[in-house]
């Protein structure tokens, strides 16, 4: 894996962390009202979903258990249609999915660093 590959996937992680922070302690109830969570929020899948475009077709065939056009579409869903975000979609995202993509990029973060 390229240095560049690296430090994408170490940003993705950074964005994650961040959101795991905003909505630290609170419910979807307390989210769902909250404008400055919720744009916070969507910044920072927007940026994965920026961020998923630039890892290469190899590394994106090589990790297929990562949900790289899912990160891609959901990134375009709120950077193109901000106003009608679905925010119990936004909301899975952050308390399911995000955690596992976490753990998945970790992993490949360790794999990767062994072969070197």
């Amino acid at each position: 894996m390229q240095n560049k590959e690296v430090v994408i996937i170490q940003k993705i992680i950074n964005y994650i962390n961040d959101v795991k922070e905003y909505t630290e302690n609170i419910s979807y109830s307390e989210f769902s009202t909250d404008k400055k969570t919720i744009s916070a929020c969507a910044f920072s899948v927007s940026q994965i979903g920026e961020l998923s475009k630039e890892v290469t077709a190899e590394i994106q065939s090589k990790y297929k258990d990562i949900p790289w056009q899912a990160m891609k579409g959901m990134r375009n869903k709120i950077v193109h249609d901000y106003e009608n975000i679905d925010l119990v979609v936004l909301w899975g995202t952050i308390e399911k999915s995000l955690p596992d993509l976490k753990m998945k990029l970790e992993t490949i973060l360790s794999e990767e660093s062994k072969k070197e």
